[in-house]
């Protein structure tokens, strides 16, 4: 889920930084399209003096019909050839050796035109099998004449291709006809020579009997084999307990000579088994007496003694009885094995006689295979080299003239190309330029720039407002509610953002260069602060060019360079506004050298006696680029905002401009983006106005 939400953050960067330069490029266009446009005609100029200055020459158009082959065959079906078809065609139409033999045609027909060079252009209209031929020259006749020439010869050409293409076919076909006729009659012949020295009927009779008796005989081997292991694994006395277990099936199945039932000869084998089983059953029974017995009685007693001799007589019967079996179980495996191996020498005669009667019907099977493919082979080129001969005149190509040459017509040769290359080369070097100038342009141009190359925070965007000369401050319920609600934030974004050492009550608001907004934004946020019930004192620190006076409508003088200067009390130098909670410091006499004014200890006594007589002190200042005047005071203030007003501000005099400051110790708080199109998607706030009333301007 990480990795996706990073993925789609990347991709919304990458579209926002694409769009931006789109933006960017876009404005650069709006502003120097006027270049691409005396690119555009400068070229269009240059191509028509070289089109003017071409000799004129005469050109000639024809047309032609050229379609597939037509093919009469079985079922008399109609196809194309069109794989490669249409530009072999044009290819021959341009080929040397028509263009020189139209040539010498006319030159024997019409001896008293006067050759020229003439150029061939051949064109396919689309979707059609329709060919325009045009050819170019110096002399109208003879461009008008070779055409019709070249298409005349063309149409020879393929009828001469079409006959050469014919007899090569027949011949062709007439040589594997008589190939194909030596090797049935050698097929043939191979074929007779082995009926002659072989019975097929007898040899696909015998095969298949010898297949049925391997067969037969390879199950007696398998039977054998399972009784022979049977024996060898088994013991006596698991023998004579399988027989018990089935008496009917070993004393009901037949032997067989050479498949015998395994449990027959197990029965053979063991006859005395029933004498056997009794014996180790009386031997049983007299073990039991005398485990009785001898709870009671001693071992000498005669009873014990006589079930002793009891017990041994029959343990020696059952011995004799076991050994006898044993010998006669040997003897039968003996049999089985010598079974087996005779069945074993049967088995591999009956194999060799079976696969020498198999080969001999496979040789039979490949020559008469063999035949009959070439019987095949050889009828089907019989039924081609028929068709070849009926459908001669009719297997051709519809080759056709359509239109015959035209009168030659003078002409400008390539003068759309021309006028489209002069143009387009203009066009591409008016792009270019514009290209060159927008890698050289760093103007910024959306909040995207501003993140990329800086590291400041963006405190607020302010929107761009339509105006007729001076943009007029706000007052309360001020109907420019996107314009109000960005100063607002920009108001909010200094009372609770986080700062170390607690809020700035001093704030310089600067730029790098002039006409980037910063007074404006000044005036603005110190009504702003002023609305919300905030002691606001505006000073004018621009003692060069500073026009707050103006905005107020009020005198410049006195104002802050007399009372830096002169000493002058601060109850004239400090004037009220119309609008309650806000004062304004004007700016005074202008005067050369502010820098060295704001390095005074008198600078440091004024900051005194206004930190605590006011919430929030603004101060305008002038450029930071255009004087040191800023530098100078800003390291004094607590806090600084850099203005950077959209496709105005270059991003580097901007990164200059903050370096400066921090260089000398300013506190450099974040930017603030001026004169932003609401238009603009990365203006995200102020687009509902559903949300603004009566009551908007109200705070």
């Amino acid at each position: 889920m990480p990795q996706n939400f990073q993925a789609n953050q990347r991709q919304g960067e990458w579209w926002q930084h694409l769009r931006s330069r789109a933006l960017r490029f876009g404005r650069l266009f709006a502003k120097f399209w006027w270049i691409v446009l005396f690119t555009t005609a400068a070229g269009l100029a240059v191509a028509s003096w070289l089109v003017f200055q071409q000799k004129e020459v005469y050109v000639s158009t024809g047309r032609m019909v050229v379609s597939g082959r037509i093919n009469i065959q079985q079922g008399a079906s109609f196809s194309e050839e069109l794989a490669n078809f249409f530009g072999t065609q044009v290819e021959l139409m341009k080929s040397a050796e028509v263009r020189e033999k139209a040539a010498s045609e006319l030159a024997a027909r019409e001896p008293q035109l006067q050759a020229v060079p003439v150029s061939l252009t051949v064109s396919q209209l689309p979707q059609t099998s329709i060919f325009v031929l045009s050819t170019t020259g110096s002399e109208p006749q003879y461009t008008q004449k070779i055409l019709d020439a070249i298409m005349q010869e063309y149409v020879a050409a393929k009828k001469e291709m079409r006959s050469l293409k014919s007899d090569s076919t027949q011949m062709a076909i007439t040589d594997e006809i008589s190939r194909i006729e030596r090797d049935i009659r050698q097929g043939e012949s191979e074929l007779l020579a082995f009926q002659k020295q072989n019975n097929v009927g007898y040899l696909e009779q015998e095969g298949n009997s010898a297949g049925a008796y391997l067969a037969t005989l390879n199950r007696q081997l398998a039977d054998l084999r399972t009784q022979y292991e049977l024996l060898a694994s088994l013991d006596i006395d698991q023998i004579i307990e399988k027989n018990q277990k089935e008496p009917a099936q070993a004393g009901d199945k037949p032997a067989r000579a050479v498949e015998p039932d395994s449990d027959s000869l197990f029965s053979d084998a063991l006859r005395p088994e029933e004498e056997y089983l009794q014996a180790k059953q009386r031997l049983s029974v007299l073990k039991a007496q005398r485990d009785e017995f001898a709870k009671d009685l001693r071992p000498k007693h005669p009873q014990m003694v006589e079930l002793g001799r009891q017990i041994s007589e029959q343990e020696m019967l059952i011995a004799s009885f076991r050994s006898q079996s044993v010998d006669r179980l040997k003897s039968r495996r003996d049999a089985i094995k010598h079974q087996i191996d005779t069945l074993e020498s049967a088995i591999k005669e009956w194999s060799a006689k079976a696969l020498s009667l198999s080969q001999r019907l496979a040789e039979y099977n490949r020559i008469k295979a063999a035949v009959d493919r070439s019987k095949g082979l050889y009828d089907r080129l019989v039924n081609n080299l028929h068709e070849i001969d009926v459908t001669r005149n009719l297997d051709q190509d519809l080759v056709s003239v359509l239109e015959k040459a035209s009168p030659a017509q003078p002409v400008k040769p390539g003068m759309a190309r021309i006028l489209t290359i002069g143009t387009t080369f203009g066009l591409l070097i008016g792009l270019a330029i514009l290209m060159l100038m927008f890698q050289i342009d760093d103007k910024v141009v959306s909040t995207l720039d501003l993140e990329s190359r800086f590291d400041e925070h963006v405190l607020v965007q302010i929107p761009s407002e339509k105006r007729k000369g001076l943009l007029e401050p706000l007052k309360a319920n001020d109907d420019r509610h996107a314009f109000a609600e960005s100063l607002r934030a920009l108001r909010s974004s200094l009372l609770y953002l986080p700062f170390e050492g607690g809020r700035p009550k001093t704030l310089l608001i600067t730029s790098a260069t002039p006409n980037e907004g910063k007074s404006t934004v000044a005036v603005n946020l110190a009504i702003t602060m002023a609305l919300a019930q905030v002691r606001v004192l505006l000073v004018d620190a621009d003692l060069r060019r500073g026009t707050l006076h103006r905005v107020f409508n009020r005198d410049c003088h006195p104002g802050l360079s007399e009372l830096l200067l002169d000493r002058m009390p601060q109850e004239k130098c400090i004037l009220p506004t119309s609008l309650p909670n806000l004062n304004l410091a004007t700016r005074g006499t202008s005067i050369q050298n502010p820098g060295e004014i704001f390095l005074s200890a008198g600078v440091d006594q004024f900051l005194r006696d206004i930190y605590e007589s006011y919430d929030c002190v603004i101060f305008d200042s002038s450029p930071v680029l255009a004087a040191d005047d800023t530098t100078s005071l800003a390291p004094k203030l607590d806090a600084a905002l850099m203005i950077v007003r959209f496709s105005h501000s270059s991003a580097r005099l901007s990164k200059k401009a903050i370096e400066l400051l921090k260089d000398r110790q300013a506190n450099v708080i974040g930017l603030v983006c001026n004169d932003v199109s609401q238009a603009h998607q990365e203006y995200y706030h102020y687009k509902y106005p559903e949300y603004y009333g009566q009551q908007a301007g109200s705070v």
